[in-house]
């Protein structure tokens, strides 16, 4: 048997996995996400990723997280053409601006700490869930939902490339870390066949006559307060499954 972190690896994969024409292999997508949000619950970010506790802080042996100055950093785990999934790392305050996730499905489950996910599905689809459309087009408009708290005590929270698929990611109260799988990964040069890459927006007002619900958003350029340093993974061995699944 593999370890946790090891099991969500091939759970991931198996649940993601496309054919060539790009549907989903399994499927019984709800019934493979069921089990690897379950798989999530029960990751220990100590054992299996290498993650500890300093007074109830995120941190990494030898402190190097907290003497980073990054305000966001990632710990890449494991990456193929199916999925992508690691570690983000927020500094208290720390915010990850609205971004999209076009055509993708993802799973968050937060390891410590509490963040706040203010999440959009876009609107007038299937033309704003293609990329090439998104790349063309400066404003979309997204249904606006209510901010979601979320804490290590909660399940994960999801997303499909119809559904929540732009958020911002803001931590409550301290640092915190969180868990992310995405499939397929971005492919901002789209080496694997199809571009996919990763656009920021802003909440420019509402989208609709007397409905705050629809919002107009515009695509704008990376905020200059954000950016994203990286981790070295410190959990059990996977590189078998490097090997394995590439």
């Amino acid at each position: 048997m593999g370890s946790r972190i090891e099991n969500v690896i091939r759970t991931a994969v198996h649940t993601f996995a496309t054919k060539p024409n790009g549907s989903l292999v399994n499927t019984n997508i709800n019934h493979n996400l069921n089990a690897l949000r379950q798989l999530l619950n029960e990751i220990c970010p100590n054992e299996d990723l290498g993650l500890s506790r300093n007074s109830g802080q995120p941190r990494f042996p030898l402190n190097l997280f907290t003497s980073r100055t990054a305000p966001v950093s990632y710990m890449e785990i494991f990456e193929n053409q199916t999925v992508s999934i690691g570690v983000f790392i927020l500094k208290e305050g720390a915010c990850i601006p609205l971004h999209d996730h076009v055509g993708m499905h993802g799973i968050l489950k937060v390891l410590y700490g509490t963040v706040n996910v203010q999440s959009y599905s876009p609107v007038d689809l299937p033309a704003q869930t293609n990329s090439h459309s998104m790349r063309q087009s400066q404003y979309i408009k997204a249904r606006r939902f209510p901010v979601s708290c979320i804490s290590e005590k909660d399940s994960p929270a999801m997303l499909s490339p119809s559904d929540h698929n732009l958020h911002t990611i803001g931590t409550v109260g301290g640092s915190a870390s969180f868990l992310d799988i995405l499939a397929p990964p971005y492919d901002p040069d789209g080496t694997c066949g199809k571009i996919r890459d990763c656009y920021y927006y802003a909440d420019v007002g509402e989208g609709g006559p007397c409905n705050s619900e629809i919002r107009l958003l515009k695509r704008t350029s990376c905020p200059s307060s954000f950016w994203c340093d990286s981790l070295a993974y410190g959990g059990p061995n996977i590189k078998h499954l490097h090997q394995e699944f590439h």
